[in-house]
């Protein structure tokens, strides 16, 4: 486990004035143990009982 703060930044572009972008950090050996690459960067994101959870999206025919 580890703790992470949230960023919170301004959206910029066309989005409407109060809109704002959330991001987070993740630990390298996280990102790398689930299979992310720079080449391969694809994950599914879902919400399931208050949890966020990012998956390795997998390629179809594998």
């Amino acid at each position: 486990m580890v703790e992470r703060n949230i960023i919170i930044g301004k959206a910029g572009g066309t989005a409407g004035k109060n809109s704002v972008n959330y991001k987070i950090s993740l630990p390298a050996d996280m990102v790398k143990e689930i299979g992310v690459t720079q080449e391969d960067r694809g994950v599914i994101v879902s919400l399931t009982d208050g949890k966020i959870i990012i998956e390795k999206k997998r390629n179809e025919g594998g």
